[in-house]
């Protein structure tokens, strides 16, 4: 969520989640600044009548608050709005209509964006990027060159919010005229964003200053995005390189760009004696579809050389190389094997029913290494008769094993969990947004009643994620409920009912009376 902070004049302007402006006229007598400023149960018509206030502070905040619940009826006064005198109401409204995606504004705000000179640049480029018109692209690709970094980087946003691809030809042709390495990683970063393909040899260019900037981490994980196979050479040697980012961005733009050829050049890396390089390489081979891939990972696991063991294993299993699963298997059982939680989790991956019962002896175990990746695995594989090994493991002390077993027991998803799950919710309160993301994913009206209990109690670290959890799972039949809470006198409970009332209705109402006069005419 973009969250910035600007001054205009004497305005201060916070922008949040739904835009609250707290300003101050240039104009008339000041009114104390507010630390905080909290959306009023306004009416949306009423709010519609503030747009003509004199009062600007009343203005400015009826502009966001109008975008902010897609209210249509306020575009004509919003574009006017675009011209008041005041830089906070410009602001606002041109927030406002890229909110509502009033195209027909965009001109105006590209225009504002070039001469507002009481305004910083950054706020227009947010109203356009709300707005998401790609024909603003070529009054924003200049300010690619800004001198402002920070501005810079919201230009790319801009540009790729708005899906600008055909700006890529002025993107690359501004780029190759560019002499400063800094301004480089922003023209790469645009590039790739945009999958400007065209910005290739500007690219590879790039790389061959290897100074370990940011520049040319940007360069390489562009290069992925456009997916240049002329780069996959060089993408292989910045894994063996020293520096970090460059390994993890050549890793990933090798992903993207999945040739075939990659699977014999990086196979050899495994062998090298740095953990960084090997889990880069590993990512690779895994992810690049190649069932060569699974074939050569078993004969490194039919091998001596432990140390790549574990990575072979997780080859195997993201592979889906079935042909490896006895092998797995074998040293998942055996405590000596490095990384087991790699080999359980290999199984997962792989998808065979026939390895539960191994599964289920390690997680029940007390062995140090190999209990996580059994309890996901048992998750992924939908294992039902698993449930009371999973259910014990939420009493164990391990943090991170209960974490895995209340995020496998979720994801098999069955109703007699319920009563486990409620249970430890009373005991271990603090673990609410995980007990009930498990909840919420086994179906039927017991597991709904579980979410509605935990949204009316008075703990917020409960309330919290049950009201999340009730707009995740979009039942209609929380909406009683939640009028409950819009009508009720809990300020924080009534907000988070809006929002999943949204989610569930696909309204966009901020009031109490906005809600109830939907429900009037449209729930009998």
């Amino acid at each position: 969520m973009l969250k910035f902070v600007f001054h205009c004049n004497l305005f201060l302007i916070i922008v949040t989640g739904f835009f609250l402006i707290s300003c101050e006229p240039t104009t008339g007598p000041q009114k104390p600044m507010l630390e905080e400023v909290s959306e009023a149960e306004i009416p949306t018509q009423d709010l519609v009548k503030q747009l003509d206030s004199e009062d600007v502070f009343i203005r400015s905040q009826a502009t966001i608050q109008l975008g902010s619940r897609k209210e249509k009826k306020a575009i004509p006064k919003l574009r006017t709005l675009l011209n008041d005198k005041e830089p906070g109401v410009r602001a606002g409204a041109a927030i406002a209509l890229g909110d509502l995606e009033d195209k027909e504004s965009t001109t105006s705000i590209t225009r504002l964006l070039s001469e507002d000179k009481e305004n910083p640049k950054d706020v227009y480029l947010d109203a356009l990027a709300r707005m998401k018109d790609a024909r603003a692209g070529s009054k924003i690709v200049p300010l690619l060159d800004a001198s402002d970094s920070t501005l810079r980087l919201q230009a790319v946003d801009t540009l790729v919010q708005i899906r600008a691809k055909d700006q890529g030809e002025a993107i690359v042709s501004l780029a190759r005229k560019n002499r400063d390495r800094e301004k480089d990683k922003t023209y790469a970063m645009v590039i790739g964003k945009l999958g400007v393909k065209s910005g290739e040899s500007y690219l590879l260019q790039l790389t061959k200053i290897e100074d370990e900037s940011p520049t040319l981490a940007a360069s390489y994980l562009a290069l992925g995005r456009i997916k240049s196979q002329r780069g996959v050479d060089l993408l292989v040697t910045a894994l063996k390189a020293k520096y970090s980012k460059g390994k993890e961005n050549a890793s990933l733009a090798l992903i993207e760009i999945s040739d075939p050829k990659t699977i014999g050049l990086t196979f050899p890396l495994l062998d090298v004696d740095e953990p960084e390089t090997r889990m880069y390489v590993t990512d690779v081979l895994s992810q690049i579809p190649s069932q060569e891939a699974g074939k050569i990972a078993l004969t490194l696991l039919q091998g001596d050389k432990k140390y790549t063991w574990g990575s072979a294993a997780k080859i195997i299993g993201r592979q889906r190389y079935s042909a490896g699963r006895e092998k797995i298997e074998q040293h998942l059982l055996l405590e000596s094997t490095p990384e087991r939680d790699q080999f359980a989790e290999s199984l997962g991956w792989l998808g065979d029913k026939r390895s539960i019962s191994i599964l289920r002896k390690v997680l029940v175990s007390q062995s140090k290494e190999g209990r996580y990746g059994s309890a996901w695995s048992l998750g992924i594989l939908g294992a039902k008769e698993a449930l009371p090994d999973l259910e014990n493991a939420l009493k164990d002390s391990d943090p991170k094993l209960v974490s895995y077993a209340l995020e496998a027991i979720g994801s098999i998803a069955d109703p007699s969990s319920l009563k486990t799950l409620k249970g430890l919710l009373q005991d271990r309160p603090k673990l609410a947004p995980q007990i009930l993301s498990a909840v919420a994913l086994i179906p039927g009206e017991d597991a709904r009643l579980v979410l509605e209990g935990s949204a009316r109690e008075n703990d917020a670290n409960v309330y919290r994620p049950a009201l999340e959890e009730i707009a995740k799972r979009k039942s209609k039949d929380s909406i009683p409920l939640l009028f409950e809470f819009v009508n009720g006198e809990e300020g924080e409970k009534r907000k988070l009912s809006y929002y999943a009332l949204t989610a569930i209705t696909g309204e966009h109402f901020r009031t109490r009376k906005d809600w109830n006069e939907w429900r009037a005419k449209n729930i009998k």
